[in-house]
């Protein structure tokens, strides 16, 4: 089993200024590193992570790791490996490259870790705290591209520490904002996240669903609905839905047992077509293509 370096927190603790300066005296407690190795070539890690609201905004990992690889070049430093966590939150310490980069560190593996910007890090006070300590404790340096701070000297480590608890509120604020926006979606009897199975935009004369072509009898008819935030029933979905609600309600079948009737359903068009219930968003047609080319 692997083992997994975490840094747990009392959720329900409020971060106040007792406990700020309590991480910034721990700090100054840590061991000082000496002066940063001019001239020397160290081995460089680079970590890049985005998280999946981050991904979907377009935020691109490549670019962390193209100014990274700038910065060791122009110090003509030796990157021995990149780090990626694409898809992970900062405020978990259970990212599998952030955890793998921490064992090559105490394999003494790395001299350096070099992130984008601080928040690529983490986005926990605490966490980012401690680790940075435990970094101190292996000679590792820490270099962030976006703030340009030796955190060596005691001012770094005290713009660290703000720094950190910044990151962190700027999360949570989110977290709560994200929470209530969906709160009030669901107010309004709207959905969160993507079209729920059963349903769709009804845009079928502009529909981009991978499901469309050679699947929905609409498919590039005149569109069924002229607004965004309301969905239709989708001509073959519905039909799976109304299966499904039909054998629970009969209270003979387990969850599992209509799921796999669902896997064998197919839906009987008016022309006598038969269409096979797919699953929701997968490309079909290029897993069929991929496998007749395998």
């Amino acid at each position: 089993m692997t083992e997994t370096t975490t840094f747990q927190r009392d959720p329900s603790q409020v971060w106040d200024w007792d406990r700020f300066i309590a991480h910034y005296q721990q700090l100054e407690q840590s061991p000082k590193l000496d002066q940063v190795r001019l001239g020397q070539v160290l081995r460089v890690a680079l970590y890049a992570r985005v998280s999946l609201e981050e991904q979907a905004r377009g935020y691109s990992i490549q670019e962390q790791v193209h100014a990274g690889e700038s910065y060791t070049t122009a110090h003509k430093w030796t990157v021995v490996d990149t780090y990626r966590d694409e898809g992970f939150s900062g405020t978990n310490a259970r990212r599998p490259a952030f955890q793998r980069m921490l064992r090559d560190v105490k394999r003494g593996r790395i001299d350096a870790i070099v992130v984008h910007k601080i928040d690529r890090f983490y986005r926990n006070a605490q966490g980012m705290l401690q680790t940075y300590e435990a970094l101190q404790r292996q000679g590792v340096l820490f270099t962030s591209l976006c703030e340009r701070i030796d955190f060596s000297r005691p001012e770094g480590k005290l713009m660290l520490a703000m720094l950190s608890t910044l990151a962190e509120i700027y999360v949570t604020n989110l977290r709560e904002e994200t929470r209530k926006g969906k709160k009030g979606r669901a107010r309004s009897g709207l959905w969160n996240g993507s079209i729920p199975f059963g349903y769709c935009r009804g845009n079928c004369s502009t529909c981009t669903d991978n499901n469309g072509p050679d699947y929905c009898p609409e498919y590039g008819t005149p569109d069924r609905n002229h607004d965004p935030e309301v969905l239709v029933p989708h001509p073959i979905e519905s039909r799976g839905v109304l299966f499904a609600f039909q054998q629970y309600a009969a209270g003979q079948f387990s969850d599992r047992d209509i799921a796999e009737m669902l896997n064998q359903y197919v839906v009987t068009l008016p022309d006598g077509t038969e269409v096979p219930l797919r699953s929701k968003g997968r490309n079909y047609r290029q897993a069929s293509r991929g496998a007749s080319n395998a």
